[in-house]
This record gives structure tokens, C-alpha cells and sequence, in this order.
């Protein structure tokens, strides 16, 4: 019993662990620079839903930057 019950606490610290510091998204960060430079240096792949490598795309300097969508997340967020 004892060897499940630290089979399941590991697999679910390793899995909040992939998905980066269990509560950092687009809206913490200013620039979409900073966000990449945490996205790599933690695996942070909740940054990047697209999957395509780049995090945050909405934030100032990212190539979604001018899109309606970004535009309307970022009031939202009240990010310029």
C-alpha cells in the first residue's frame, strides 16, 4: 500500500512539475522575451498552447502581437 500511495504522489509532482511552477502564465510576465527566457529555462509548455515553440505570443514582441485576439486577451489582462 505504502509503495502505491509514493507511486501516485511522485507521478503527480512530476506531472504539475511538466507543466511548469504550478501557476505562471502569459499574464505574469510584460514582454514576450521575458516569457520565453522562463518558458525555456523552466519547461514552462503552458506558455506555448500552440506548441510551436514560441511562449506568450500575445505579449509586446510576439508574433501574434497585432492579432484581434491578442488584442482583446491583452484588455482583459490590461497588458499594452
Amino acid at each position: 500500500m505504502n509503495n502505491k500511495v509514493i507511486t501516485l504522489l511522485l507521478l503527480i509532482v512530476l506531472t504539475s512539475l511538466s507543466y511548469g511552477r504550478g501557476g505562471t502564465y502569459c499574464k505574469d510576465f510584460n514582454t514576450q522575451a521575458e516569457a520565453q527566457k522562463y518558458f525555456k529555462s523552466h519547461n514552462a509548455k503552458r506558455l506555448d498552447r500552440d506548441k510551436d515553440g514560441e511562449a506568450c505570443e500575445c505579449l509586446k514582441g510576439g508574433s501574434s502581437y497585432n492579432k484581434s485576439s491578442c488584442k482583446r486577451w491583452r484588455k482583459k489582462h490590461n497588458k499594452r
